[in-house]
């Protein structure tokens, strides 16, 4: 246990500094997840490192994250609440449709809480940790929104950069992106 420990260790790492070199958006969590999962599915035992490790990562992601809350963000939210709630309605509803219709698709092979969280809008590690809890298959949870997660940082930069050149965000008086 103690290789595999220090392998996917150093995988990971390796990941996360390849994808910020190559500024890959979310590069850090995206290219360790990344190298991660390539090298855990080629190794023949492809069991999860040891729970402590999840409760440390969580841990430290939360603390990271709430860390971050400051007054003015709470003025933004505040101002932006009405139409932040509506979206957030439509997307978990889209994402409960999804879910459904996966499940009724294949009933048979995965859970309709593995759906649900799998196409649920957040954070996959979030979203994992809650499967872990509710005893959703993790794997499939985190592999959705892994999947989910290169598409959107893989596409976003390149739909910003060409509204940004065709002048849309100049129009709207907001900064273009580098």
């Amino acid at each position: 246990m103690l290789e595999r420990i220090v392998v996917l260790s150093t995988v990971g790492a390796g990941g996360a500094l390849l994808a910020r070199r190559i500024k890959m958006p979310g590069g850090s969590f995206l290219g360790a997840m990344l190298a991660t999962g390539v090298v855990s599915f080629l190794l023949a035992d492809s069991q999860p490192l040891p729970e402590s490790f999840r409760w440390v990562a969580l841990l430290l992601l939360g603390t990271y994250t709430g860390s971050s809350v400051d007054r003015e963000a709470l003025v933004q939210i505040r101002r932006v609440l009405p139409v932040a709630l509506s979206m957030i309605l439509v997307m978990i509803g889209a994402a409960v449709a999804l879910g459904w219709m996966l499940h009724s698709r294949f009933a048979g092979d995965i859970s309709l809480v593995t759906v649900m969280l799998g196409t649920m809008p957040g954070g996959a590690s979030g979203l994992s940790a809650v499967a872990f809890d509710l005893g959703a298959e993790v794997h499939l949870v985190a592999s959705m929104h892994m999947v989910r997660q290169i598409m959107v940082f893989g596409a976003l930069p390149l739909v910003l950069r060409r509204l940004a050149e065709s002048g849309w965000s100049k129009r709207r008086g907001q900064t273009t992106v580098e």
